[in-house]
């Protein structure tokens, strides 16, 4: 059965204090941080949309601003976008901590506005500042947006590599910043699109050449399930824990369940594979000599293994296939 791609609501964990930024984490762990661009003028803003990029310690800085947390006293970071990566620095009563997220860690930004509250709730200013509740985001051109909040808000996501006793795990991470210099949302999303297309524009190894973002391949990603690998928990597995990925990435996705044995290696034999971007397969490593088997008993198997990269997403009992590869890229 073909399912179709999975199109997740906004995190209802992502959430930030009701008017003002707070932070979530400021040691550069867990979940992120949360910042909120101070007020500035109008002209300063136009002024920095015509500098070319310089070079810091070695790195070119395309976009800088500095931010600062209003929960928090005498705390700012000063945000750097590289062609390294994301540097973090912050500054705190006079101690200063500083990290870069490489831009390999990076997988994906979206522009996200408030979502509106419920009837009942007050919309005191005040009261909002004090209020335990937490704002929640939705999607730039969602119905439930809060017409009276005009910042932006731009979520960055990353996988941090980490390392322990076992080897190495990736830890979700979070930066979240929020634009609210100007009057109108139209203002404020420009300054956060901008980032956004400058950081889309590195992690895809592209120049940063305007602040406009279109993706050069527009095609889907094919997704090819086994639903009895393992301990049949393949499709549980990547509706939970992929698919929020690709959603994340905005990469588009076409799922495929297979029906029985050899159903993947017909598949990919017989269809226009070139329909995708990618492969990318969901179970263990019989499934995935499947469609490499049917890859190679193409007539053009050449160039379908040339063009088209794959991926496997270790869901049977083994895995010692995305073991060997984990292995070998460390």
């Amino acid at each position: 059965m073909d399912l179709p791609a999975f199109k997740p609501k906004v995190d209802p964990n992502d959430t930030m204090g009701e008017r003002h930024g707070r932070e979530i984490e400021d040691d550069f762990g867990g979940k992120g941080i949360a910042v909120v661009v101070p007020d500035r003028s109008a002209t300063a803003v136009d002024q920095q949309e015509g500098q070319q990029q310089t070079m810091v310690g070695g790195a070119a800085v395309y976009l800088t601003e500095t931010f600062y947390i209003s929960s928090k006293k005498n705390t700012v970071f000063e945000v750097r976008l590289t062609d390294k990566g994301l540097c973090l620095k912050k500054q705190s009563n006079g101690s200063t901590k500083e990290q870069t997220i490489p831009l390999k860690d990076i997988i994906g930004c979206r522009c996200l506005r408030s979502k509106r509250r419920s009837r009942g709730s007050s919309s005191c200013t005040c009261a909002s500042i004090s209020s335990s509740h937490q704002l929640k985001v939705v999607e730039e051109n969602s119905d439930e947006q809060d017409e009276t909040d005009v910042s932006a808000y731009l979520y960055i996501y990353a996988y941090i590599l980490k390392r322990n006793r076992r080897g190495g795990f990736r830890e979700r991470t979070t930066i979240t910043l929020r634009f609210r210099s100007f009057d109108r949302y139209e203002d404020n999303n420009r300054e956060a699109q901008k980032w956004r297309a400058s950081i889309k524009h590195l992690v895809a190894g592209e120049p940063v050449q305007k602040f406009t973002y279109q993706p050069r391949d527009t095609r889907k990603m094919l997704i090819i399930l086994n639903p009895k690998s393992g301990s049949g928990k393949a499709r549980e597995m990547f509706q939970q824990r992929v698919a929020p990925i690709f959603a994340e990435a905005e990469i588009p996705y076409d799922l495929h369940i297979t029906k029985k044995s050899n159903w993947a290696r017909e598949f990919v034999r017989l269809r226009d594979v070139y329909l995708w971007r990618g492969i990318v397969v969901v179970g263990g490593d019989g499934i995935f000599f499947e469609v490499l088997n049917g890859l190679f008993e193409r007539e053009d198997w050449q160039t379908a293994i040339d063009e088209l990269p794959m991926g496997i997403i270790p869901c049977g009992s083994g895995n010692g296939l995305a073991k060997t590869v984990s292995f070998l890229y460390e």
